[in-house]
């Protein structure tokens, strides 16, 4: 199904000229570019040719490169450049001086490609030539031509007739190691290099990551606790450095947090935007990852700002520690703790800690003289 899609999407560019009765035709420089329902390209001498239709055949020699799209593409002239084909079937009758990209369900290479060719589809039959390396990957796939250089093929199931032979080294994809016999004659051991599928195959060819595996509990206790670590270390020594301001940050973050939140968003807004509009000026875009940075800062700070705050207010309901100190060191692991909670909620952990950081840093921003001006 997903082939099909990923087809009819490619196919999708030329429904305008399939839905032509006539073909339509314009020439620039030397290079021709026709379309219809049917798309047959007679006319000798030209440089390079863009095609599109139902059914589109290349029938006249191009000197230069060939881009056709339609539902049966087929070469059946000699191209002096490179060859870019996509389609339902792709057929190529002729030989290509260049290099080779082709795109559909059913490709068949019957002629010499003195360049790379790179395949992929379904059912691909391979029995011309390839003058340099090999990409092929699809359901089915048949190699019995020889190739001069390396090859990568990635194949349910792949067969080798008595031309078949890749000079070069071959990377083989597999679900499972071992399951496809290489034949020597093919390609010796020595260059034989065998690679555990690390996609899901839906349908043959076309993949999908299958995503990382999954952690175990220990491992997620183990980075939860790291992270606890990490942020209540750097919010402690914050507040041991400068426990004035974090004190009066947190005291603000309790008290008028949504106010604080607007003022963090606007702030990081204009950072972000600004790093944007400065590159609009092109003279100005050196400045652009100078303005990101200071945001990123700014958002990162503004995340201890918040733990701390979060942890003030937890330790409010439990009785004062001796040391002003301890409280402080209390307030910043009690906070990463809490932090940490929250951000174990699935979906809604990540915003709950985004919210956080735009809050601390409203209450940075906010020591700024002109900004507290302007937020009055």
């Amino acid at each position: 199904m997903l082939k099909r899609c990923l087809v009819m999407l490619g196919l999708m560019l030329a429904v305008p000229a399939m839905a032509q009765d006539e073909t339509e035709q314009a020439m620039f420089g030397n290079d021709v570019y026709e379309a219809g329902a049917t798309v047959r390209m007679s006319a000798p001498g030209r440089d390079d040719a863009f095609l599109a239709g139902q059914r589109v055949q290349l029938a006249a020699p191009v000197t230069g490169t060939a881009h056709m799209v339609g539902r049966w593409v087929d070469v059946d002239a000699e191209l002096g450049g490179s060859l870019y084909a996509a389609g339902q079937r792709v057929r190529i009758g002729a030989p290509i001086s260049g290099d080779a990209a082709l795109a559909a369900y059913s490709i068949s290479v019957n002629a010499a490609i003195a360049g790379d060719l790179r395949t992929f589809g379904s059912e691909v039959i391979l029995n011309g030539a390839v003058g340099e390396s090999l990409i092929a990957n699809g359901e089915i796939v048949e190699l019995n031509g020889a190739v001069a250089g390396d090859a990568v093929i990635s194949a349910r199931e792949l067969t080798f007739g008595p031309e078949a032979r890749i000079d070069g080294t071959l990377t083989l994809y597999e679900e499972e190691i071992g399951a496809t016999v290489i034949p020597e004659a093919v390609v010796a051991a020595d260059r034989l290099t065998r690679v555990e599928l690390t996609y899901k195959r839906v349908s043959g060819a076309f993949q999908h990551p299958a995503g990382p595996p999954k952690q175990s509990f220990g491992e997620k206790l183990s980075d939860f606790v790291i992270w606890v670590l990490v942020v209540g270390l750097i919010t402690a020594a914050a507040a041991l450095l400068m426990p004035v301001r974090m004190a009066n940050m947190g005291d603000q973050v309790a008290a008028r947090p949504l106010r604080l939140g607007g003022v963090g968003f606007l702030a990081l807004s204009v950072l972000t935007g600004g790093g944007v509009l400065v590159a609009l000026t092109m003279v100005g875009a050196l400045l652009t990852p100078f303005f990101w940075l200071a945001a990123f800062a700014l958002g990162g700070a503004g995340l201890f700002v918040g733990v701390y705050a979060l942890g003030n207010w937890a330790l409010s309901y439990v009785p004062n520690l001796p040391n002003p100190r301890f409280d402080r060191v209390a307030a910043a692991f009690l906070g990463a703790l809490v932090a940490g909670l929250f951000s174990l909620i699935p979906v809604l952990g990540w915003i709950a800690l985004v919210v956080l950081a735009i809050v601390g840093a409203g209450a940075l921003s906010l020591r700024v003289g002109a900004v507290r001006r302007m937020a009055g």
